[in-house]
């Protein structure tokens, strides 16, 4: 066990002030591995070297000394995810709600609002704003 234990202690002396696996990290890992798979069925250099440089830089992100500067790409990185997950969020919220609900945009600020489906034509008070608008639900 002593030197099991000797051993530990060298990676967590060698790990000590580096940054981590951050969500940028894990993120470009799971992507190296896709295209790693995709790889194995499409047998093409692009999708290997791709995940190559991937896992390089996830790797290079993982032993940075430099936390700082890798928190805020991760910041602006995960900005950038909030944004796309949050519009898959809603064109899945939209898909379920198909039936019973449409949604409109307010010509004037980009606010989405949400309607009962089969109303007719109705007069759509916008929320945000207060612009009114006529749609056929």
């Amino acid at each position: 066990m002593g030197r099991f234990n000797d051993f530990l202690n060298r990676i967590a002396k060698f790990l000590r002030g580096r940054n981590g696996m951050d969500r940028m990290a894990k993120d470009l890992y799971v992507f190296a591995v896709i295209l790693l798979v995709i790889n194995v069925f499409f047998r093409s250099s692009f999708f290997h070297l791709l995940s190559m440089i991937a896992l390089g830089y996830s790797l290079f992100r993982f032993l940075s000394k430099n936390p700082n500067k890798r928190q805020i790409e991760n910041r602006n990185y995960m900005v950038y995810r909030n944004r796309v997950f949050n519009s898959l969020r809603f064109v899945k919220r939209k898909w379920d709600d198909r039936k019973v609900y449409r949604y409109y945009t307010c010509k004037n600020c980009g606010q989405k609002v949400r309607v009962p489906a089969g109303k007719g034509n109705i007069e759509i008070t916008c929320p945000k704003c207060g612009n009114t608008f006529n749609k056929r639900t």
